[in-house]
C-alpha cells in the first residue's frame, strides 16, 4: 500500500500543469486580497481551504458553472482543464496540505476566470456606491440627521469588475462633506441617482420643521459624472431614487408629515417615510401612499408596478410584517405581494425583479438591524396561504443563501448580505460582508464588499475598501424598460374614490355559518404626533393605534358593497353582522388616490383572487354614502362612547358602595390616582380581549372570522347573562359597547396630551387635521 500511494504521487508530481488554471496576470495585491477572501470563504462556513470538504465543494461549483455557461459560450478548453482538475480532486487524498491548497486555489481561479466570462457581467463596468453606516435599527438607515458625525463615500465605477479593483470616484470634491445612500441607474444607463445629506447642516427638530436642516435630498448626474444636479431639498428626508418607465422618479420621502411610527425609543425621533414620485427634473412632487408607517426600497416590477416594502403593524407585533407591496405608478391599488401574513421571516428588503423571470429577489432581514441578511426569491405566482394557519406558505420561497439565518426570526448571522442586484435566476451582484449583521448596540456596518454570486454557490470578490461599506452594485449597461401603467383615475370624483365589493362572503377562512354581513365599517387610522412607544398610551393594547371611524355601509343580500370613501386617509374595514359585531377586521391599511375606483373580491380573500365584474346587486345602484356612528367615533374617545352606556345601566349596581345587590366592580367614571385612564376602564380590563405586540393579544398573526374581541371578550357574554338580560339594554346603547370592542377597545382616539385630557374629562375634540 505505501509502494502504491508512492508511485501515485510520483505520477501526479510529473502531470503537466493545468493549462489556464494559474492566477491570470493581476496585481500582486489584488491577487492577494482576492485568495484572502476564499479562505474567509470557507472560515465562513467552518473549513479551511485545504480541506477535503473545501475541494468537493470548489469542484462541485465549478462544474455546475461550467454546465450552465456551456449553451452560452465556448468553453471547450474549460472542459478540457476542468477534466484535469477533477482529476487532481479525485486523487486528493495522497497530497499533503499544501499541494491541497495549491489545487483549491487552481480551482478557484478556473471558476473565477469562468464566471468573468459570462455575457451577463464580461466587458461591463459596474457603478456602486461607499457610505458609511449609523448601526441600529432598519429605521435610522435613511434619516439624515444620524449622520452629522458620520461622513464619506461616494459614487464610484468599477471599470474592470474582477480583473481590476481600479474605480473611478464620479463625485470626489463635487459635495460637501456628508453621507450618501440609496443608489439608482435609469433604464438607458445615462443618469445615475443617488441620495446624500451634509454632514454640517443643523440637527432637525421633527415637531416644529424648517429649511437647511440635515436631510437626504435625492440627486442626479451622468453616467460620466457630469451634469451633478440636485432633485428635492426642504427639510424633509427623501432617499431611495427608483426611475419609473414613464420617465417619472418613485422614492420615499418624509414629507407627507404622517407623524411618527408608535415603538420608538426617546431619542430617536424617527419620523414615517412612504411613497412618492416626482418628474424627472425633481417637480411635481406628489404622495403615491397614504400608509401610516414607514415604506422601504421600490423597484419596478416588468409588468410596470411599483414593489416595495410596508412595515405593516395594525393591532400587531411591531417587529415583523414587513412585507412586499406592489400599486399602480400613480400609487392606486395598493396590494400585498406576499410576506404580510408571516413571522418566519421579519423583513423583505430590496426587491428587484429577475430578468427574464416573474420572481423577485429579496433580503430576508431583521427589525432590530441595519439592512442585511439573507438572499431569497419569492415566486408571486406560487404566494398562497397555508390552508389551517392562514400564514404565508413559504414554499413560494427559494433561499439562496441558506448558510445565512434569517435574522431575528431564526438568529442572527455571522455574516449577510446587501443590496442584491439580479443578472438572471442564477447570477448576482451583490454586496456582502464577513462581519455579522450589524443591530442595536452592535459593532460597526463599514466592512461590505461588492462580489458576483451565482446559485451554486460562487461568491468572487470584485472590490472592497477600508472603512467604508461598498454597496449597490448596478452593471452600467442599458436594460429594457417595462411598460407603461396608464393611470386611470377620474379627476371629476374630487377627493373620493370608489370602493366595489363582490362579495364579502369570499374569505380565506370561511365565515361563522348563520352569521350574515350587514354593513361594513370604515376606520381611519390616525397618524401618531409623538414619537415615544406608549407616551401617551391609548387603551389597553401595547403600541396601539389611534382612530376614528369614518361611517358605516350597507352589504347586499349577495354580500357586494359599492360605496364611496375620501381619498388620501389610510382606512380599514370591518364585516359587521345583524347584532353589531365584527365577523371580520382588516389588520392592515389599504387607502384611495382622488379619483380612484378600486375593486375587492371579498373579505381577506385567498391570494390570486380575481375581482368579477358581474352586475352584483351593490352595483345597481348609486354608490353607498358612509353613515356616521354615534358620539364618541370621531375620533374613538371611551368617556363619550361608552361610559354613558354604563352610568345609564351599569352603575346603579356598579358603583362601588356596598350593600345588597351591589357588585364588585366599579364601573363609574372618574380619575384614578396615577392612571391615565378612568376607574371603569380599568375595572373592565379583565373582561376585554384584544390584538396587540405582545402576549396578549387574540392573534398575534392573521384574523380568524368570528374571533373579533367582541366575541371573544368576556364582557359580551355578560351583557347576555341571566344577571344582566333582565336590564334590557337599549339596541343603540348594547351596539356601542360592541363597536368600542371590536374597535380594539381605547380609551383615547388621540395621541396630543392636551386632546386626551379633554377626552378625560368627556369632552369632544376636533378631527385631526387631514394628512
Amino acid at each position: 500500500m505505501v509502494r502504491k500511494t508512492a508511485l501515485l504521487l510520483a505520477i501526479i508530481r510529473i502531470l503537466p500543469p493545468t493549462v489556464g488554471t494559474a492566477a491570470p496576470e493581476i496585481e500582486p495585491a489584488f491577487r492577494k486580497l482576492i485568495e484572502a477572501d476564499w479562505a474567509a470563504q470557507e472560515k465562513r462556513l467552518k473549513r479551511t481551504d485545504d480541506s477535503p470538504d473545501a475541494l468537493s465543494a470548489a469542484g462541485n461549483r465549478a462544474s455546475k458553472l461550467l454546465e450552465d455557461l456551456r449553451p452560452v459560450i465556448n468553453v471547450h478548453n474549460e472542459a478540457a482543464r476542468y477534466k484535469e482538475l477533477r482529476t487532481r480532486v479525485n486523487r486528493m487524498e495522497v497530497l499533503d496540505d499544501r499541494q491541497r491548497q495549491e489545487l483549491y486555489r487552481d480551482i478557484r481561479w478556473f471558476t473565477r476566470e469562468l464566471a468573468l466570462r459570462n455575457p451577463l457581467l464580461a466587458g461591463q463596468s459596474v457603478v456602486f456606491l461607499q457610505r458609511k453606516r449609523y448601526v441600529c435599527q432598519m429605521l435610522h438607515e435613511y434619516l439624515g440627521y444620524y449622520y452629522g458625525d458620520f461622513a464619506g463615500g461616494g459614487v464610484f465605477v468599477l471599470e474592470n469588475p474582477g480583473r481590476s479593483p481600479a474605480v473611478r470616484d464620479l463625485t470626489q470634491g463635487r459635495l460637501p462633506e456628508g453621507n450618501f445612500t440609496t443608489l439608482a441607474l435609469s433604464y438607458d444607463a445615462r443618469t445615475i441617482y443617488f441620495a446624500f445629506a451634509e454632514k454640517n447642516a443643523p440637527r432637525p427638530d421633527f415637531y416644529a420643521p424648517k429649511k437647511g436642516v440635515r436631510s437626504f435630498h435625492i440627486y442626479a448626474m451622468n453616467a460620466d459624472g457630469s451634469n451633478l444636479r440636485q432633485l428635492t431639498g426642504d427639510e424633509f428626508d427623501d432617499f431611495d431614487p427608483c426611475p419609473l418607465p414613464d420617465g417619472g422618479i418613485a422614492f420615499m420621502s418624509t414629507r407627507r408629515g404622517a407623524g411618527f411610527g408608535r415603538c420608538h425609543n426617546p431619542w430617536e425621533p424617527l419620523p414615517a417615510y412612504t411613497l412618492h414620485r416626482m418628474d424627472a427634473d425633481g417637480r411635481n412632487i406628489r404622495t403615491l401612499s397614504f400608509h401610516e408607517t414607514n415604506e422601504w426600497h421600490p423597484s419596478v416590477l416588468h409588468d410596470g408596478r411599483i414593489v416595495y416594502i410596508r412595515w405593516d403593524y395594525v393591532d400587531r407585533s411591531a417587529a415583523n410584517f414587513h412585507g412586499l407591496w406592489v400599486s399602480s405608478p400613480d400609487g392606486a391599488n395598493p396590494a400585498i405581494l406576499f410576506g404580510n401574513y408571516t413571522m418566519r421571516i421579519n423583513a423583505f428588503y430590496q426587491p428587484r425583479a429577475i430578468p427574464g423571470s416573474s420572481r423577485v429577489l429579496f433580503v430576508a432581514g431583521a427589525h432590530h438591524a441595519d439592512v442585511g441578511g439573507s438572499l431569497a426569491i419569492v415566486d408571486p405566482d406560487r404566494a398562497r396561504l397555508d390552508r389551517a394557519t392562514g400564514e404565508d406558505d413559504l414554499s413560494a420561497v427559494e433561499v439562496l443563501t441558506p448558510e445565512v439565518c434569517f435574522p431575528e426570526s431564526q438568529g442572527w448571522p455571522r455574516s449577510y448580505f446587501h443590496s442584491p442586484w439580479p443578472l438572471s435566476e442564477k447570477y448576482f451582484l451583490t454586496a456582502f460582508s464577513f462581519e455579522p449583521l450589524p443591530r442595536m448596540g452592535g459593532p460597526t456596518a463599514d466592512h461590505t464588499g461588492i462580489y458576483y454570486f451565482d446559485r451554486f454557490g460562487n461568491l468572487e470578490l470584485l472590490y472592497r475598501a477600508d472603512a467604508v461599506a461598498c454597496m449597490y452594485p448596478i452593471p452600467l449597461a442599458p436594460r429594457p424598460a417595462p411598460p407603461v401603467v396608464r393611470s386611470s383615475l377620474d379627476p371629476t370624483m374630487g377627493d373620493e374614490g370608489e370602493f366595489m365589493l363582490t362579495d364579502v362572503r369570499r374569505s380565506f377562512h370561511a365565515l361563522p355559518a348563520g352569521r350574515a354581513v350587514k354593513e361594513l365599517r370604515i376606520f381611519q387610522v390616525l397618524p401618531k404626533t409623538t414619537h415615544v412607544a406608549n407616551e401617551p398610551r391609548i387603551g389597553y393594547a401595547n403600541a396601539e393605534s389611534a382612530r376614528m371611524l369614518l361611517g358605516t355601509v350597507p352589504v347586499e343580500a349577495d354580500g357586494s358593497a359599492y360605496f364611496r370613501a375620501p381619498a388620501r386617509k389610510p382606512i380599514y374595514f370591518q364585516a359587521v353582522d345583524a347584532e353589531g359585531r365584527a365577523i371580520q377586521t382588516m389588520r392592515s391599511v389599504t387607502y384611495l388616490q382622488a379619483g380612484e375606483r378600486r375593486g375587492c373580491v371579498g373579505c381577506h380573500e385567498g391570494p390570486g383572487s380575481v375581482f368579477s365584474a358581474k352586475q352584483t346587486a351593490a352595483l345597481r345602484r348609486e354608490p353607498s354614502r358612509l353613515a356616521g356612528g354615534p358620539d364618541g367615533t370621531r375620533p374613538l374617545s371611551y368617556p363619550r362612547l361608552v361610559q354613558p352606556v354604563l352610568d345609564l345601566a351599569c352603575v346603579p349596581c356598579h358603583d362601588g358602595s356596598s350593600g345588597d345587590g351591589k357588585g364588585t366592580i366599579v364601573l363609574s367614571g372618574g380619575a384614578v390616582p396615577k392612571s391615565p385612564f378612568s376607574r371603569s376602564y380599568n375595572s373592565l380590563r379583565p373582561f376585554v380581549r384584544w390584538n396587540e405586540w405582545g402576549e396578549k393579544s387574540i392573534d398575534g398573526t392573521v384574523t380568524r372570522p368570528g374571533h373579533g374581541s367582541a366575541d371573544t371578550s368576556p364582557l359580551s357574554a355578560v351583557l347576555d347573562d341571566a344577571t344582566h338580560r333582565p336590564l334590557k339594554i337599549a339596541d343603540e346603547d348594547r351596539r356601542r359597547i360592541l363597536l368600542w370592542l371590536d374597535s380594539n377597545a381605547p380609551f383615547y382616539g388621540t395621541y396630543l396630551p392636551q386632546e386626551q385630557a379633554a377626552q378625560k374629562r368627556g369632552e369632544a375634540v376636533g378631527e385631526p387635521a387631514a394628512q
